[in-house]
């Protein structure tokens, strides 16, 4: 029996119009989970609405990931084999996207390995990439001929673990190949894998690729002609909540409400379709028109005639748009279609997507773009709850990967997350976490994580660039110093010349007289006044010069100690 179909095809009534629970969809309705999958994939790839919140939903809650541990070695170490080498982000995203498709979704991670066989005679070990080998996949048996002694047989098969972390890999299974032994009493699941047939037809045929990297527990169940049992530990499954009597130990996938919509929608856009092949482009018929009962054309005009001139004054009005026709009969025109627009069903479609946008359970903005803050809160703040519950399961899954990948290299164990799904627009929120901030309530990491902000990289900038001012700032005042010993220097010179008496205190204290004068001009009244100092004294002018630009230097460094006291973190 079929969801979709509680009946399950014996109706109590013979005619489907007469039931009303009977659709004509349900004809073509799936009639287990493995079909229900396939019609999911079908739906997520031909309808434009399932496509875009589906896709939305899945990569939208997969934020940024957050390691929660006091040892920054560590974190860089994590951080780098599971955001720069796996791909971690993408491998959830894919996983979320299953989830919303298949409702389930099932993970595991391989490690990378190198495949040796032994020589029975000799006891050589010789990695399988290089050396020659035949298979007898009745038997497993690899026939190796020995580059050491020679000799030719059985070969023993040795796998090595590789602890090179660029090789690991995320695997996604495909759950129309997955099967569920599912015991409902302690919610235990053993799962097993359908092996594709292309796979086994391959190795069966002596594939070296695929029977060099497939692991060896695989290439057993292809000898036996079975299925591939899954160790507990070595796959995860996600999966939607379903009721107790559907399926058990199956997730089900939420795109099933929308079958029958999209199958109706599709009956719409073929009437439009056929509507359109039809009765869009009308068919214009030309013919003499009587103008009286007793003056009918037909009966003295010779027809033929008339349409061949007809024709040949049609073709000349299509290359010249002025032309002009002479009939000595009036001419009439009769239409045939052309009435599509008015018979297109275009209402009932748009009624029938947004009733699968509404089986979806997101907002119709959501697809189509509009969604803000202010005019939704309220479907905003239920949109986030579900996609929370998302993330949630999201989590999980991370923090399976990640310990299994701990366990693989060895290293102390870690707590990661992805950081909290807030909607970027919520300002209320996030001026609420500010007020809080300077309340003295939460903290600065607490503040900068609300903000999408990573406080450790922060701290690192502001380092930097406050080393890098404090650097500009003492470059520049040693060039100030010397500048100002050399024009001091000068003017001694100047003073102890013949027929000169420069005091240099006395200069220096004119100068800063002058200077601030100059400072509350505006440019280019300074710049007038410079120049008539520089006709009249160059050596005050060039101690002026100095002094203002000391005072420019001291007003710019007062303004940067107020900047950087008053920064929020």
């Amino acid at each position: 029996m079929s969801i979709l179909d509680p009946s399950g095809g014996a109706g109590v009534l013979d005619s489907n119009y007469a039931d009303p629970m009977k659709l004509w969809a349900h004809t073509f309705s799936p009639r287990n989970l493995k079909q229900l999958f396939r019609w999911t994939e079908y739906l997520y790839y031909n309808s434009a609405q399932i496509y875009a919140g589906v896709k939305k939903f899945a990569e939208y809650p997969i934020t940024e990931i957050n390691y929660l541990t006091d040892s920054p070695s560590l974190q860089d170490k994590y951080q780098d084999v599971l955001e720069e080498t796996i791909g971690i982000k993408r491998a959830l995203i894919r996983a979320s996207l299953d989830l919303h498709v298949y409702g389930n979704s099932f993970t595991s991670v391989h490690f990378p390995f190198k495949r040796f066989l032994v020589c029975s005679d000799c006891g050589a070990k010789t990695d399988i990439n290089f050396c020659d080998f035949t298979i007898k996949i009745s038997k497993l048996d690899f026939i190796l001929t020995c580059a050491h002694c020679d000799s030719k047989g059985k070969a023993e098969v040795e796998d090595k673990r590789v602890l090179d972390p660029s090789g690991i890999n995320i695997v996604r299974w495909d759950p129309k190949l997955i099967e569920v032994s599912h015991n409902p009493v302690t919610s235990e699941n053993e799962y097993y894998y359908n092996i594709p047939s292309d796979i086994v037809s391959k190795v069966k045929s002596g594939d070296k690729h695929l029977l060099t990297t497939l692991p060896y527990s695989v290439l057993e169940a292809i000898k036996e002609d079975s299925l591939y049992k899954f160790e507990s530990s070595e796959i995860y499954h996600l999966k939607s909540d379903a009721p107790a009597g559907v399926e058990s130990g199956w997730g089900y996938p939420p795109l099933t409400s929308t079958i029958h919509l999209f199958y109706h929608t599709s009956v719409l856009r073929k009437a439009n379709e056929a509507i359109a092949l039809e009765r869009i482009v009308p068919l214009r018929i030309l013919h003499p028109q009587a103008t009286s009962p007793n003056a009918d054309p037909i009966l003295t005009l010779s027809v033929s005639g008339f349409m061949e001139q007809l024709e040949d004054n049609v073709k000349a009005w299509r290359k010249d748009p002025n032309h002009i026709m002479m009939s000595p009969v009036s001419v009439g025109v009769s239409q045939v279609g052309g009435e599509g627009r008015a018979l297109m069903v275009s209402q009932e479609i748009q009624q029938t997507e947004d009733s699968i946008i509404a089986a979806l359970g997101v907002p119709r903005e959501f697809i189509y773009g509009g969604l803000s803050f202010t005019g939704s809160s309220v479907t905003l703040r239920m949109l986030e709850n579900q996609l929370e519950s998302a993330t949630f399961q999201i989590n999980n899954v991370l923090t399976w990967i990640t310990h299994k990948i701990g366990a693989y290299v060895g290293w102390d164990s870690i707590k990661v997350r992805l950081g909290d799904f807030k909607m970027v627009d919520d300002v209320q929120q996030k001026q609420l976490m500010v007020n809080l901030w300077q309340g003295g309530v939460i903290s600065k990491t607490t503040l900068a994580e609300a903000h999408g902000i990573d406080l450790g990289d922060e701290r690192d900038r502001i380092r930097s660039e406050s080393l890098s001012d404090a650097k500009l700032d003492q470059e520049i005042q040693r060039e100030v110093q010397d500048l100002q010993a050399d024009i001091a220097q000068q003017a001694m010179q100047a003073a102890s010349g013949p027929g000169l008496n420069y005091d240099q205190q006395q200069v220096i204290a004119e100068a800063d007289n002058v200077a601030q004068q100059f400072a509350q001009m505006d440019p280019n009244m300074r710049k007038s006044q410079l120049a008539t100092l520089q006709a009249e004294d160059y050596v005050m002018y060039s101690v002026v010069i100095q002094r203002l630009e000391q005072l420019d230097l001291d007003m710019q460094n007062e303004a940067k100690a107020q900047y950087m006291g008053q920064g929020p973190m």
